[in-house]
């Protein structure tokens, strides 16, 4: 077969698409193919269902191609699609990833009863009123005030971490880890760090600790 390469790998297949065959030629190759694997599989008298990995190499499918690869598969019971993949996404999705591995600047004021997300890391040097919520998907460094609540790795990242002075702050929230601040006695300067650690619970550091707490975000944004 010209554009279509099959590779067994361990309970299953891996299936290649390659990207510089025609849509149609790559359907009418794996008719072809699956004609021959339905034979093979019946005459072994084997029930089990094979899986299939796709990997379409540099060539986005759209959902209607997807869907028409499946189906073809999917006629014959004893095999499925597992996972379609590419070696490219859409630019939506890259901007999302763009946005998420930037870190944002915000001088915003967050009033009492507003709450304000943020995709990806944020430097905010604005301020939280009591009642208001800073929220962002990675984590947050704090040179501005906090008199109200700060979340960071919303929802689930528990690698996050909020840098920073949170004395006045009401709350803190990495993840779905929180700690009521307002009648703690944690000490709080502009280089602490709060965090999850290794029990899943929310701890305080110093930002001279970075490289210990957190390797890999130490080795990505250098010596503090």
């Amino acid at each position: 077969m010209q554009f279509v390469v099959l590779k067994g790998h361990q309970g299953g297949y891996q299936l290649t698409l390659k990207q510089n065959g025609a849509f149609t030629a790559i359907i009418a190759e794996l008719s072809e193919l699956f004609v021959k694997l339905s034979r093979e599989q019946s005459s072994q008298d084997d029930t089990k269902i094979v899986g299939f990995k796709i990997d379409t190499e540099k060539r986005l499918l759209t959902d209607q191609e997807k869907r028409q690869i499946q189906d073809l598969i999917e006629q014959y019971p004893q095999f499925k699609v597992e996972q379609i993949e590419s070696d490219v996404i859409t630019k939506a999705a890259a901007q999302i990833l763009k946005e998420q591995d930037s870190i944002h600047m915000s001088r915003l004021v967050i009033r009492s009863g507003q709450e304000v997300q943020v995709d990806g890391d944020v430097l905010f040097i604005g301020a939280v009123h009591r009642g208001g919520i800073l929220r962002a998907t990675g984590s947050v460094y704090v040179v501005g005030k906090i008199e109200g609540v700060v979340h960071a790795g919303f929802p689930d990242r528990d690698d996050a971490i909020v840098v920073g002075d949170l004395s006045q702050a009401i709350q803190v929230r990495i993840a779905d880890t929180v700690d009521i601040l307002a009648d703690s006695d944690q000490a709080f300067t502009p280089r602490s760090i709060t965090y999850i650690n290794d029990l899943h619970l929310l701890d305080y550091g110093n930002l001279d600790d970075l490289k210990t707490i957190r390797p890999k975000l130490y080795n990505k944004i250098g010596e503090a």
